[in-house]
C-alpha cells in the first residue's frame, strides 16, 4: 500500500490555518529574530525548539530556526503526548502537510533508522493527532523550502530505549554524510516545565537546562524524570539527542532564547517554559 500524506492535525488551533496569514506570521517571526549572520550549516548539528501554539512559543522557536542556515535533510524527534501507538514510532507517511504545502519524507534516512534500531517501528497512530512536530514544520518550510524530513516520536519513559534511538540516529547521520549525501541535522521538539508559578517554573527550567547542557544523557533523564520530576514534555527525545551528540564531539550548546507562556499575556501563576538551544562547533550563532 502506498504511504499516505499525513494531514495537518492542529492547523487553526496551534497556528494559522489560512496559508497567506500563516506565511506572513512565520516570515515576520523569522525576520524579527534573525541574527545579522546565520550560522553556516556545516557548523551546527542540532536544535531544541518549543512546540506550543505560535502565539505562545513562536518567537522562541523562530529564534532557533533563524539562527542557522538549513540543509535540506532533518531528523525530527518529538514526544508522544497522547501515548498512542508505538514507543519509538517513525511516521510512515509519504509527506507531512501544513497550510504551506507538503514536507516530503526522507525515505532513505527512514529506512536506515529502521535498520539501525530494531526498537523503531513505522506507526502512523502515534503521529495522527500529535502536535509537537507539526507546529515546527511551517518555520522549517519557510527557512528551507526544499526540506525533507524523518518524523520520529518517543513515548516510553525507558532510558535504554532513548539511548538506543539516539545512537541509531548518530549512526545514520554519520553514515549518510560519509557517503556524501549532504548535511543532516537533528531537531528535538520540547517545551520545558509546565503549570507552575512563573518563579518556580523558571527554577525548574534552569535545572532541566543545566542537565541538558551537561551533555550527559543519563543525568538528564534521571534528574528530569526520576529525581526532580520536572515536567519537560520532550525529555525522551532530548535524552536521545544527547546520546546522539556523543558521536559528534566538539558541538557545544548555547541558549538562544528562554521564556514562558506569560510573555504572551498569560497567567503568571500557571506558566509553561520554552527554550531554543543550539549545538554548534562554536557554541553560539
Amino acid at each position: 500500500m502506498k504511504p499516505s500524506v499525513r494531514p495537518a492535525a492542529v492547523a487553526g488551533l496551534f497556528y494559522e490555518a489560512d496559508p497567506d496569514r500563516l506565511r506572513r506570521e512565520v516570515r515576520r517571526l523569522l525576520e524579527d529574530e534573525a541574527p545579522r549572520t546565520p550560522l553556516p550549516v556545516e557548523r551546527w548539528r542540532a536544535l531544541l525548539l518549543p512546540h506550543a501554539g505560535h502565539m505562545y512559543s513562536g518567537r522562541i522557536a523562530a529564534k532557533g530556526v533563524a539562527a542557522v542556515d538549513w540543509p535540506s535533510r532533518v531528523i525530527l524527534l518529538g514526544p508522544n503526548h497522547r501515548g498512542t501507538g508505538a514507543a519509538a514510532a517513525l511516521s510512515p507517511a509519504s509527506a507531512w502537510r501544513t497550510p504551506l504545502g507538503d514536507v516530503p519524507a526522507d525515505r532513505p534516512l527512514a529506512e536506515a533508522l529502521l535498520a539501525a534500531c530494531p526498537e523503531i517501528v513505522e506507526d502512523a497512530a502515534a503521529h495522527g493527532k500529535e502536535h509537537a512536530l507539526e507546529v515546527l514544520l511551517p518555520f522549517l518550510q519557510a527557512a528551507q523550502p526544499g526540506l525533507s524530513a524523518v518524523c520520529l516520536s518517543l513515548g516510553e519513559p525507558d532510558l535504554t530505549l532513548c539511548l538506543s534511538v539516539g545512537q541509531a540516529v548518530a549512526r545514520v547521520v554519520r553514515e549518510a554524510e560519509q557517503r556524501g549525501e549532504g548535511r543532516v541535522v537533528i531537531v528535538v521538539s520540547s517545551d520545558l516545565s509546565h503549570y507552575l508559578s512563573r518563579e518556580e517554573n523558571r527554577r525548574k527550567d534552569d535545572r532541566a537546562l543545566d542537565a541538558l547542557f551537561s551533555g550527559d544523557a543519563r543525568e538528564l533523564f534521571s534528574r528530569v524524570l526520576l529525581r526532580e520530576r520536572i515536567s519537560m514534555c520532550g525529555i525522551l527525545p532530548a535524552t536521545a539527542l544527547l546520546a546522539a551528540l556523543g558521536s559528534f564531539p566538539g558541538h557545544t550548546p548555547a541558549l538562544l532564547a528562554h521564556g514562558d507562556s506569560a510573555d504572551a499575556g498569560g497567567d503568571e501563576d500557571r506558566v509553561v517554559g520554552y527554550a531554543s538551544v543550539l549545538w554548534s562547533r562554536e557554541g553560539a550563532a
